[in-house]
C-alpha cells in the first residue's frame, strides 16, 4: 500500500513526548531531547548554560510584557525558566507566532536572566495541497477518506488491517473509526463556524490521546483541571492571555469531576462558545476585543453502567444537571453540536498502529475537508436555532469525507447524539 510511504514511527522514549518527535522533524532525536529537557528541567538547562548557548524547544505556558533594566522584553514561560526577548527584536508575525506557537528558543545566561538569542516557530502553514496529496494516495489503496483520521491519529482501521498484520474484528474497528472520526469533526471549520462537542464515555476510548497529539497538531491546549478565568481567558495580575486567545481549540478533561468548580466561569464560556466573545468578571480588567471563535471539547468517563432508554443528549444533560444549575446545563447544550456516549467498552489501544501520518499532512488534510464542505454546505431545513445550522455543518462534513450514503440521516444524530 502507498499509504506506507507516508507513515512515520511514534517513538517512545522517556525523554520526549511522542506527539513531539511527530510534530517537528529532525535529523538528530538526541538534539530534539536536549531542547525538551532544557525547556522543563531547570537543572538541566543551568549546566547546558554553563559554557555557552542552550537550544530550548516547547510552547510557552504564558506570554507576558515587562520592562527591565531600562529594556521592554516579552517574558515566555517554559517549566525549566523564563526566558526574556528583547521586544525588539519582535516582528508583528512574532508577536503573534510566539503566544501559541511551538517554538525553537536559543537562550544565554546574563547574570540571573536567560536571554533570547534566537526564536524561531516550528509549526508551517498548513498546505491544502498535502492534504489532497494524502486523499488521492488513500484512494488509489481503497481507502476511504474518512479512515485518513483514523490511520492519521495511530489507529488501525478497516481498510489497513493487512498493512499492520491485525485480526482485529471489523465491528470493532468500525467502531473505533467512529469515536475517532467524531472528534477530528471538531477541529474543522465549515464556512468559519467550529464545532462543540461533549463525551462521556468509557475508559481507554482514546479521548486523552487525541486531545494530546492536538496540542501540537492543531494548537489545542488541554485542560485536565477545573479552568480558571485566568488560564481560560487572561490574568489579570500580568495580562497574560489565556487559552482562548493562545489556542485554536480547547480540551477540558474529566469534565464529570470538575464541572461543580465551572460555575463561576460558565457565563464566559457560554458567550465564548457561541458568540465569539470571552470576557472576565464584571468590572474585572478588560480582556482584548477580539472575537475567537474556537472548538470547546468537553470530555470525561462514563458515570452510570447503563444508558438504559436515554438518547446520549439526554444522559449528558441527566449527569451535567447534577453537577450544574439545569438553565445553564440547557445554554451549554444547545450550543454543543456533538454528544457522545457508548455502553459496550472499546479498548483503542488494543489497536494502534504504532505508526501515525505526519502532522503537516492531517493539518492539509484539515484545510482540504473544511474547505469541501464548505462548498458542500446547504439548508437541509431540519429542526430550529442553533440545531438547524449545527445539523447543516454535519450534513456538509459527512459528504465532504464520504461517511455516508445517507448524509441527512447523520446530520440529524444532532438530535439524539451517537452513542456508539
Amino acid at each position: 500500500m502507498k499509504i506506507k510511504q507516508y507513515l512515520v514511527p511514534i517513538i517512545r522514549d522517556d525523554d520526549l513526548p511522542p506527539e513531539l518527535a511527530v510534530a517537528v522533524k529532525v535529523d538528530n532525536i538526541e538534539r530534539l531531547k536536549r531542547a525538551w529537557k532544557n525547556a522543563n528541567n531547570p537543572h538541566f538547562l543551568f549546566r547546558s548554560t554553563m559554557y555557552g548557548d542552550a537550544e530550548l524547544i516547547g510552547i510557552p505556558s504564558s506570554v507576558r510584557t515587562v520592562e527591565k533594566y531600562g529594556n521592554m522584553y516579552y517574558v515566555l514561560r517554559f517549566p525549566s525558566t523564563n526566558v526574556y526577548v528583547d521586544a525588539r527584536t519582535v516582528t508583528d508575525e512574532l508577536a503573534e507566532q510566539i503566544q501559541s506557537e511551538l517554538l525553537r528558543v536559543v537562550v544565554r545566561k546574563q547574570g540571573k536572566m536567560y536571554v533570547a538569542v534566537s526564536v524561531e516557530p516550528l509549526i508551517a502553514t498548513p498546505k491544502e495541497e498535502r492534504g489532497k496529496e494524502i486523499v488521492e494516495v488513500a484512494e488509489a489503496d481503497g481507502i476511504p477518506i474518512w479512515e485518513i483520521p483514523v490511520i492519521g491519529y495511530g489507529y488501525i482501521s478497516k481498510s489497513t488491517k493487512q498493512l499492520f498484520n491485525s485480526n482485529a474484528p471489523d465491528e470493532a474497528l468500525n467502531r473505533l473509526a467512529m469515536f475517532v472520526v467524531l472528534r477530528f469533526i471538531t477541529t474543522l471549520k465549515v464556512l468559519g463556524q467550529v464545532t462543540h462537542a461533549i463525551e462521556l464515555t468509557t475508559p481507554n476510548t482514546g479521548k486523552t490521546s487525541f486531545a494530546v497529539r492536538n496540542v501540537y497538531l492543531f494548537k489545542w491546549y488541554y485542560i485536565n483541571e477545573t479552568p480558571s478565568f485566568a488560564r481560560l481567558i487572561m490574568d489579570a495580575s500580568t495580562n497574560s492571555l489565556g487559552a482562548v486567545f493562545r489556542s485554536d481549540g480547547l480540551f477540558i478533561d474529566e469534565i464529570e469531576k470538575y464541572a461543580r468548580g465551572m460555575k463561576e466561569i460558565i457565563s464566559a464560556l457560554l458567550s465564548g462558545m457561541s458568540h465569539g466573545i470571552w470576557k472576565r468578571a464584571k468590572g474585572d480588567r478588560d480582556t482584548p476585543n477580539i472575537k475567537r471563535f474556537i472548538p470547546i471539547y468537553f470530555a470525561g468517563n462514563r458515570i452510570n453502567k447503563s444508558l438504559s432508554k436515554l438518547t446520549p443528549r439526554q444522559y449528558v444533560k441527566n449527569v451535567l444537571s447534577a453537577l450544574l444549575p439545569p438553565s445553564e446545563v440547557e445554554a451549554l447544550m444547545d450550543r454543543i453540536s456533538i454528544v457522545i456516549t457508548n455502553e459496550n467498552p472499546v479498548n483503542a489501544s488494543d489497536y494502534v498502529s504504532k505508526f501515525v501520518i505526519p502532522d503537516s499532512y492531517l493539518r492539509g488534510f484539515n484545510v482540504y475537508i473544511s474547505k469541501k464542505a464548505s462548498k458542500a454546505y446547504k439548508d437541509l431545513g431540519l429542526f430550529s436555532g442553533r440545531m438547524r445550522e449545527q445539523a447543516n455543518v454535519m450534513n456538509a462534513v459527512c459528504e465532504a469525507m464520504n461517511l455516508s450514503t445517507n448524509c441527512d440521516e447523520f446530520a440529524k444524530g444532532v438530535e439524539t447524539g451517537w452513542n456508539i
